[in-house]
């Protein structure tokens, strides 16, 4: 056996975290100043037949992180759990969820999005890393609600829980 036949020992690894430079845009640039910056962004989920759940994360100053998209949940069977892996992964201070009623021209909030709303609230009030649930908004046909902007109960920090 020569040397060229030994095998030695794999000496690589993966890096998690890595600054990569790109020509490819972020979805939104920059500071996310309040709801209509975000529809702006995700108007097309005003025509999917698809629901989906959908994670923006932030930093202190409001820029955009990143976002991930959860194909086919809906906000009654939506696993929180799943959003604050996200959360730590980009190592966000602030997160949104937006969610879409597909087929729908009402953005009201249905009983399933309050039961998640309460279920974001009180996470966000017992885990260790506090994070911080800046808004909660749910997309339509041609239209949105924001519970910070049209409700008051999101953005305000650790919040007062909907009301049942």
């Amino acid at each position: 056996m020569t040397n060229k036949d030994e095998q030695k020992p794999d000496k690589r690894y993966l890096k998690k975290f890595e600054i990569v430079e790109t020509d490819t845009e972020l979805p939104i640039q920059g500071q996310v100043r309040d709801p209509e910056d975000l529809y702006k962004f995700l108007k097309d989920l005003e025509n999917e037949s698809v629901s989906k759940v959908i994670g923006i994360y932030l930093d202190n100053n409001n820029l955009f992180l990143g976002h991930q998209v959860f194909l086919g949940a809906s906000s009654g069977a939506f696993d929180t759990q799943l959003l604050y892996h996200y959360y730590a992964l980009f190592l966000a201070k602030k997160f949104m969820v937006l969610i879409n009623h597909p087929d729908s021209s009402d953005p009201t909030p249905d009983d399933a999005d309050k039961k998640l709303m309460r279920a974001l609230q009180a996470d966000a009030q017992v885990l260790s890393f506090k994070p911080f649930f800046a808004d909660f908004i749910i997309v339509a046909k041609k239209a949105y609600f924001s519970m910070a902007v049209q409700d008051g109960t999101a953005g305000h920090g650790h919040q007062k829980p909907i009301e049942k």
